[in-house]
């Protein structure tokens, strides 16, 4: 369970339709409709490389389930960063928010769809060059993977 304490009231992060539509609507790369990237791909891919707008992006669509208490984002920016001071390090403020995603129910396909699509990659591409920077790509991910579930 993914817990952020705002101004000295704890917010638990929920996955939900809320979460996917605003990650969607306000994080997404898509340029265009046959772009297959979308909102959730841009927080789950910042979240396993440790950036930190992916982990603000990741609250601001977690706590979008009660519109009229949620923090502003900037409150968000303030409570991981007191969070940070806290524990030392980001690296569980990320596992936190990865795993929320991760072990949701909501979200269960699609995370398996996601790293079923990765694992097609290593093998992918019209010629040498393009398959190796796949296999390159794949083994990237595959590292992130470990060092977030770690």
């Amino acid at each position: 369970m993914a817990i952020l304490t705002v101004n000295g009231t704890d917010f638990e992060g929920k996955c939900n339709f809320r979460f996917s539509k605003l990650a969607d609507k306000k994080y997404s790369k898509k340029k265009d409709d046959a772009d297959p990237d979308n909102g959730f791909d841009t927080v789950f891919n910042g979240l396993m490389q440790f950036d930190n707008d992916a982990l603000v992006a990741f609250w601001d669509c977690a706590l979008d389930y009660d519109p009229k208490n949620k923090p502003k984002v900037a409150e968000i920016e303030v409570a991981l960063e007191e969070r940070f001071e806290e524990d030392g390090d980001t690296e569980a403020a990320f596992k936190e928010a990865y795993e929320a995603i991760d072990e949701s129910s909501f979200f269960k396909k699609k995370v398996q769809k996601y790293w079923k699509n990765i694992e097609l990659m290593k093998d992918f591409g019209k010629n040498d060059e393009e398959r190796e920077m796949n296999k390159k790509s794949y083994l990237f991910m595959q590292e992130a993977k470990k060092e977030i579930e770690a």
